[in-house]
């Protein structure tokens, strides 16, 4: 189980020095923690639904802008791959939901911690290196 104890913070460390990326990954490091925050205070019911407007539209206009930029990216297809899993995995949640599924705020936010540590941390880091070889800030 991941742990909710703490929120996660912003570290100078996750910086990509690619403005709009380092924009974009604290924003979903925002909504990390408003997960967290639902499944602590039981306010799930409450707050879920503004959550998954919240994701649809990181994805929306955050992974298709990234894509524009990786468009050229030797592994493109496997980092757009990953990208429509992420969509994916979010619809399902939001339909376990709709059908009154428990605990969805805590699988949630394991599937958006484990997204942040893997695909925004690891994944995009070594990605990102083609972005600032082609001069992109």
């Amino acid at each position: 189980m991941k742990s909710l104890e703490k929120p996660i913070e912003w570290k100078e460390e996750y910086n990509v020095k690619i403005g709009f990326i380092d924009d974009h990954h604290k924003k979903f490091l925002t909504i990390l923690n408003q997960v967290r925050e639902a499944a602590l205070e039981d306010a799930c019911l409450e707050t879920i639904s503004r959550i998954f407007y919240s994701l649809v539209h990181y994805a929306e206009h955050y992974l298709i802008k990234e894509e524009i930029y990786f468009k050229e990216y030797s592994n493109f297809s496997q980092h757009q791959e990953a990208h429509n899993q992420f969509i994916e995995r979010i619809k399902k949640l939001q339909q376990d939901f709709q059908a009154g599924k428990e605990k969805i705020c805590y699988k949630l936010y394991t599937y958006l911690f484990d997204w942040f540590n893997n695909h925004i941390l690891q994944y995009d880091g070594e990605s990102l290196k083609f972005l600032a070889g082609k001069g992109i800030k």
